[in-house]
């Protein structure tokens, strides 16, 4: 048994991890931290067990091993394709696209209202939380724009995206801002760290 490379159990488990990370960085900002801290945690386990595994296997029988590299192999393969979309920013772009067009239909109804709505609903694949006029560091409310926080399953964020029809936005000390193109920003506020 300890000849023959990881089974669907040790799969199972690299897939998950690579879901988890590819939920992560399907936000309007990736959460390094917590990725990095993820992968320290859980990540490296695993890599110690398929490590154990590859040594006791190919002192047991090198042959078997040799023969069936590919498998022995597969769960890198994985954490590679996993890493390798997470570099190029496909997860937010999948679910970004795909969650666009009912967010901007509720972007242009935030913006005739004055109030904050604080109830949560789902807006394609994000789950906004509160929604209002954008405003300035000033307090200054934009005209026509719309600030759509969203939370995240199993973190905490200050995340969401800003719908602004007119005008630019500039980063400040507390937020960060990230241009997604036509009026949509992805946005990172201080998170109290």
């Amino acid at each position: 048994m300890i000849t023959k490379p990881p089974g669907w159990p040790f799969l199972t488990a690299v897939s998950a991890v690579g879901l988890v990370l590819l939920y992560w960085a399907s936000a309007p900002y990736r959460y390094i931290i917590e990725m990095s801290l993820f992968a320290v945690f859980v990540v490296t386990p695993l890599a110690l067990i398929w490590t154990v595994r590859i040594i006791l296997a190919g002192r047991k029988d090198a042959d078997a091993v040799s023969g069936r590299l590919r498998r022995w192999f597969l769960p890198w393969i994985v954490l590679a394709v996993v890493l390798a979309t997470i570099v190029v920013d496909v997860p937010f772009w999948v679910r970004f696209t795909i969650s666009k067009p009912s967010m901007e239909a509720f972007a242009k109804t935030v913006t005739e209202e004055t109030t904050i709505d604080g109830s949560c609903r789902w807006l394609g694949l994000y789950r906004v939380c509160r929604a209002s006029p954008y405003s300035t560091i000033d307090a200054e409310v934009l005209p026509g724009s719309a600030a759509l926080s969203t939370e995240e399953w199993a973190i905490h964020s200050n995340t969401g995206f800003i719908w602004l029809p007119e005008g630019r936005l500039n980063g400040s000390t507390d937020d960060s801002y990230r241009h997604l193109g036509g009026n949509w920003y992805g946005w990172r506020g201080w998170d109290n760290w």
